[in-house]
Formats: structure tokens, C-alpha cells, sequence
């Protein structure tokens, strides 16, 4: 019968240190692996991050590029730029923009048609195009009226404020400032310059508002820009032109302008950054 072995109080404590001792280094080995584990992990997690961040980042680059260019409209009218407004097309002549007799440019002039009216030489080809046009469309438009020497532009205004006189019964001064919105004063009218023209209706020749109803005159508002000449004093702009509404008077200002001053529905004097004119209104 074996003898069970007695224990010291010696060997008690020996055992309970080694096994202390044991115990501790499990503890480091556990706790070493532990945070050995917690760091790659935490790096895998933060190279994840990183991959999301570019490819999130990738995907908007890819959507801007693909999304379609948005072109941002210019704020405000399109005005002739300061060179523009040097050229001889552009040349403003009105109220506040007079001539003196010894001001107005010398022109070559060319004779139009079997009446005799003559314009500018250099708006002849543009001129004689929409002519030409507007006979292929069915349209008869004529001249009554184009480049004026300075005696026969005094002699119309003359003649206009003694009619305004007599059949409103105004003072001279009064009757010359009405006069002025019908009949432009000598050194204010585009016709002295050979750029200005009055085209009719060969079926209707009245200077007055009916001539807007006219075929030939809905052609001309239409397309006359085309060619490079605007209807110059439009309908509700006389505050701006010191003119009456003329559906019969054609500018040549060039076809850029024309274009930008129709799209626009501005008047000359606004294209070229005049303002309104300054005159007064009887």
C-alpha cells in the first residue's frame, strides 16, 4: 500500500509561486496576442477606409465628366464692344448725335433703282440680296426714300413745321419740336449719311402704322436683319429714339448687329450704349 507523500508548508508555497509564475506568463502571451490581433486589425479597417475614400472619389470624377456642360448665359444685353462702335455702320446720328453741314461724311454714292434713289455704295450688295429675296418670296417692296443732301433735308423740315403751324395752330418753337418727331432736323437724320432707307408696300405707300399691316412690310420686319438692316425706330421706343413708331425705316448697321439688335428687340442707341435721347416731348 503506497504511502501518500506529505506536504510541506515549504512545497505549498513553492508550487503557488510556479504556478503564479505560469500563470502571468499565459496572461502576457493572451494580452500579447490580443493586441497584436486589435493592430492588424485596425490596419485592415483603416486600408478599407482609405479604398472606400478613392474609390467614392473615382466615381464623382467619373460623374462630373460625364455630367453635360452647362453654358452660362451673359447677364445683361449683348452691346456693340468699343471697336464696333467706331465703324462707319455703326456711326449713331440722332438729336443728341448731330452734324454740322461741314460733319457729314463723304460718301460714295450709288443709285438704286429707276428712281433714282442712291445709298451708301458699300450696303448696295446687301441691299440689292434682300431685294432680291423678298421678290423670290412673293414680295414687291419699294423705296420712297433714301440718301438726302443737306439743302433737301432742311427744305423737308421747313416744310413740316409750317404744316404743323397751320394745322395745330402752334407757336414756330412748338411746332419745330413736334416737327422734329416726324421729320428729322437737319444734321439728325441717318439719311444724310446714306445708310437709312424708307421702303413701302408697292400696294400700300401711306407713311402711317397701317403700313405694318402690310405683306411686303411683315417680310421686310422679318428678315430684313438678315441683311444686316433693323427696323430703326420701332413700336413703344419712341422714349428711347425721340422718333415716332416708322414702320418703314431700315438702317443698315451690319449683320452682326442686325442679328443682336433684333434677338434683343433694343434699338441702336441702346447697341452702342448712347442712352435715351435727351429732347423735349410737346
Amino acid at each position: 500500500m503506497r504511502m501518500r507523500r506529505r506536504r510541506y508548508k515549504g512545497d505549498i508555497r513553492r508550487i503557488r509561486q510556479r504556478n503564479g509564475r505560469i500563470f502571468l506568463v499565459i496572461c502576457l502571451v493572451v494580452f500579447g496576442a490580443a493586441a497584436v490581433w486589435i493592430s492588424i486589425d485596425e490596419e485592415k479597417s483603416e486600408e478599407k477606409a482609405k479604398q472606400a475614400y478613392k474609390e467614392q472619389i473615382s466615381k464623382e470624377e467619373q460623374e462630373d465628366e460625364q455630367e453635360p456642360q452647362v453654358n452660362v448665359e451673359p447677364t445683361g444685353p449683348v452691346l456693340a464692344d468699343e471697336t464696333e462702335k467706331q465703324q462707319w455702320y455703326l456711326r449713331l446720328v440722332n438729336k443728341d448725335h448731330p452734324m454740322t453741314e461741314a460733319d457729314v461724311p463723304e460718301v460714295a454714292i450709288e443709285t438704286v433703282d429707276a428712281n433714282g434713289y442712291q445709298v451708301d455704295v458699300r450696303i448696295m450688295q446687301d441691299l440689292e440680296a434682300m431685294f432680291a429675296d423678298a421678290r423670290a418670296a412673293g414680295r414687291n417692296p419699294m423705296i420712297c426714300s433714301a440718301f438726302r443732301e443737306w439743302d433737301m433735308q432742311v427744305s423737308l423740315y421747313e416744310n413740316k413745321i409750317e404744316r404743323v403751324m397751320q394745322e395745330e395752330g402752334l407757336t414756330q418753337e412748338e411746332a419745330a419740336i413736334k416737327a422734329s418727331t416726324v421729320v428729322a432736323k437737319p444734321g439728325t437724320s441717318e439719311h444724310q449719311v446714306g445708310l437709312a432707307l424708307d421702303i413701302v408696300s408697292s400696294d400700300y405707300q401711306e407713311l402711317d402704322e397701317a403700313q405694318m399691316e402690310t405683306e411686303d412690310q411683315k417680310w421686310l420686319m422679318e428678315n430684313s436683319w438678315k441683311y444686316g438692316f433693323i427696323l430703326r425706330y420701332p413700336m413703344d421706343k419712341s422714349d428711347i429714339t425721340g422718333i415716332i413708331f416708322e414702320p418703314w425705316h431700315y438702317r443698315y448697321v451690319g449683320k452682326k448687329a442686325a442679328k443682336e439688335i433684333t434677338e434683343q428687340n433694343i434699338t441702336l442707341e441702346e447697341y452702342v450704349g448712347a442712352g435715351p435721347v435727351q429732347t423735349p416731348v410737346f
